[in-house]
């Protein structure tokens, strides 16, 4: 994209919008991240030397804690570090091929780690540390309320145990931060013509190894430091930025007001920042930032750090992070009106997510008023309490449609009868669907149990709130807030197979079930004109259709509340509705299905219509998706649109955009998020992928490069209906 095609930002209280571009040297890094992501993934080739020494250093009468506290330490005491030229932001770690030599080692290793007992499993890497405490207290001042707590005259042995191994992945972290200082002067040394940067940069990270931050380049760069210490030192291995216009608010407001720094300038360091999360991650996954949104107290929070966020995210194009916008009744209309504008460029974000819904689904799962607003998008739209909470996101994806192909199929084997009504039919498909739930969610309670021995982590546990205080492990009750949410997918399409079904079988009794298992079997070989039929001739979801949408919310509300009578851990179990790309994953092993679609072709992406269906326009499709209350699926419900770039070109189509989105929001709607780009240039981008290396395009729930995508999940892209207003 051209830089004439970036919007203005209207930074609130000044005289005229400013265009923001990346200077040579940081567009310069950008480049490099995007060049890096095309090629194959390194690994950190010392990692595994680390834990396999820090093992062997294990003895029976370790503790737990102390032992999974010494493999972080001596992580992070090894890991390499990969500090380029003109890096405003530091520490990340260097990922390479390792050499035939080290393959070897690797090999001999790997019986060591063997030996391990093997990790019990569950979330671990979406995680959303306490940024606050962070930059409050800062490392020194959490290794100081560790040792105050241990030597507490109060403090139980099991405790002090705790505390001890706290300390020590803490003091890893100070290490590592050291280390970086220090290669910081070396390269101030050898640069006489970038010495001032290097020993700023030096002088940065000696500050924030044990000193609370003092200014925004400080808190920017003390927070990717703990993103890295959590990913690569404890397997935390989707930390996210967050809330970056809340939690860095007050360093860049005191910073503006001292003459420290320019909007400009926080601008480049949100935008190395930014190009950091690519070298970090590669394309596949999912890495987020929240801007807007509410504080504690319900007031709205947008400030200059809301549209600066919002600028880095066009600016630098890359893959990572996405950027969405928390929207409320109160959310300023000059930043939706920017938003928009932002959305026309195609760069796909932001997406919007609902704080009127969010935060009383909270509140109905026992988060306080104080805490209800301070939530993160665990990288796609599953939500997680900042700072206070061990939510275990996706766990796991239930395959909707496939219930349905299990009844069917087992009254073709004769395990049961044809049930002679529909109802009869439904009634077995909820059947096969509430044990799916109840026994995922037994499953994932035993792990949840089992990590309170076998797994825990020290270092999560001093960057979470309660935990210090309550002298308890992050996996032993330490988070204020403990829950695991599943996420179903397909729903669209059971929904249209339960429609075909009824009309084909118990409506026309054209068919039986026994004569569609086998036509399913065979793909619809030599029925097409049916296939057509359903297609194109019966109701189908996200058109505003009455019967179609009322089966729909049937099935939602049957299988949020089949989730919510179980309890997994501490909590019942919290349902969510997205699917990553666990919609082509599932559809891959999934066989035909009566709505019409082909044998392992991706199911639908979201809560919405299947991909191609919703033909009565946008507005039908948001109506149709919030025909049911999304107060509850905490886990996430994801609502894609796609509008057609070439005709986004004027104020009236942007106003009807805008629109569409509110009147999802008003409505009741979790998430939605935009494509804007054109059927013809995703063609295009399949048959010359070398001409869009950084083509973005919203999936289901998060971004990703359009040519790094599966064939299957191009294809599924493309077929999304597009809308021209």
């Amino acid at each position: 994209m051209s830089i004439s095609a970036l919007p203005p930002v209207s930074i609130p209280d000044t005289a005229k919008p400013v265009c923001f571009h990346l200077p040579p040297g940081i567009q310069s890094l950008r480049d490099r991240a995007l060049e890096l992501q095309r090629g194959p993934q390194g690994i950190i080739v010392e990692r595994p030397f680390a834990d396999a020494r820090s093992w062997a250093a294990h003895s029976d009468d370790e503790d737990w804690l102390v032992w999974r506290a010494r493999r972080c330490a001596e992580r992070m005491k090894s890991l390499p570090l990969d500090i380029e030229a003109g890096e405003r932001i530091v520490g990340k770690p260097q990922f390479r091929q390792p050499t035939e030599d080290e393959q070897r080692q690797l090999d001999e290793t790997k019986a060591i780690l063997e030996t391990m007992p093997p990790f019990p499993g569950g979330d671990t890497g979406h995680f959303h540390p306490d940024y606050e405490k962070v930059f409050s207290a800062g490392i020194g001042g959490i290794l100081e309320e560790i040792d105050s707590r241990r030597n507490d005259p109060d403090t139980t042995d099991e405790q002090r145990t705790f505390y001890d191994a706290c300390q020590i992945a803490m003091e890893g972290v100070a290490a590592y931060v050291c280390r970086v200082a220090d290669a910081c002067d070396a390269l101030a040394d050898q640069n006489g013509a970038t010495i001032d940067s290097w020993k700023e940069l030096a002088s940065i990270c000696r500050r924030v190894s044990s000193e609370p931050p003092a200014t925004f380049h400080e808190a920017i760069q003390l927070m990717f430091f703990m993103q890295i210490a959590l990913w690569f030192g404890e397997d935390h291995s989707l930390t996210c930025p967050g809330r970056m216009d809340q939690t860095l608010r007050r360093f860049y407001e005191a910073d503006i007001a001292a003459g420290r720094i320019t909007d400009r300038k926080a601008f480049e360091l949100i935008s190395c920042l930014f190009i950091l999360q690519n070298r970090i991650a590669w394309p596949g996954t999912a890495i987020a930032v929240l801007v807007g949104g509410r504080d504690h107290t319900g007031q709205d929070v947008t400030n200059e750090l809301t549209y600066l966020c919002l600028a880095a995210r066009q600016a630098t194009k890359l893959v990572y992070p996405t950027v969405g916008l928390v929207w409320h009744e109160d959310t300023p209309d000059e930043l939706m009106e920017h938003s928009i504008e932002m959305l026309a460029t195609g760069i796909g974000d932001p997406a919007f997510f609902n704080d009127e819904v969010i935060s009383q689904g909270l509140l109905e799962h026992g988060v306080s008023e104080e805490d209800c607003h301070d939530y993160m998008n665990s990288t796609c739209v599953e939500i997680k309490v900042v700072g206070r909470s061990n939510m275990w996101v996706t766990a796991p994806y239930i395959n909707l449609p496939q219930a349905l192909l299990n009844v069917i199929e087992q009254i073709n084997t004769g395990k049961i009868s044809e049930p002679d009504s529909f109802s009869l039919l439904e009634n077995l498909v909820r059947d096969d669907l509430a044990t799916t739930i109840r026994d995922a969610a037994e499953r994932m309670d035993d792990v949840w149990h089992n990590r309170e021995t076998a797994g825990c982590f020290p270092l999560a546990s001093c960057v979470m709130k309660d935990c210090l205080q309550r002298g308890r492990d992050y996996d032993r009750g330490g988070a204020r807030y403990n829950w695991v949410e599943n996420s179903f997918v397909g729903l669209a399409n059971l929904v249209d197979a339960m429609i075909a079904v009824k009309q084909l079988v118990y409506k026309d009794e054209a068919l039986s079930l026994t004569d569609l298992h086998g036509i399913l079997l065979e793909d619809f070989a030599g029925n097409e004109v049916l296939r057509q039929r359903i297609l194109n001739t019966m109701p189908k979801y996200g058109n505003d259709h009455e019967e179609a949408d009322t089966m729909a919310s049937g099935w939602a509300e049957f299988v949020i509340e089949s989730t919510d009578s179980c309890t997994v851990g501490p909590h019942r179990y919290v349902p969510g509705m997205f699917c990553w790309i666990m919609h082509e994953r599932l559809g891959s092993e999934t066989g035909a299905t009566p709505d019409g679609r082909h044998s392992g072709l991706p199911l639908a992406d979201g809560a919405g219509a299947a991909q191609g269906r919703e033909r009565a326009g946008p507005t039908a499709s948001v109506l149709s998706t919030t025909k049911w209350s999304h107060q509850k699926v905490l886990g996430g419900v994801v609502h894609n649109v796609k509008f057609s770039k070439r005709l986004l070109k004027t104020d009236r189509d942007r106003r009807a955009v805008r629109s569409v989105i509110e009147t999802f929001l008003k409505r009741g709607g979790f998430e939605i998020q935009v494509n804007v780009v054109g059927k013809e240039v995703l063609l295009d981008a399949q048959k010359h992928p070398d001409q869009y290396q950084d083509l973005l395009v919203r999936v289901a729930g998060y971004s990703d490069y359009f040519i790094h995508m599966s064939r299957k999940m191009q294809n599924e892209v493309i077929e999304r209906v597009e809308h021209a207003m």
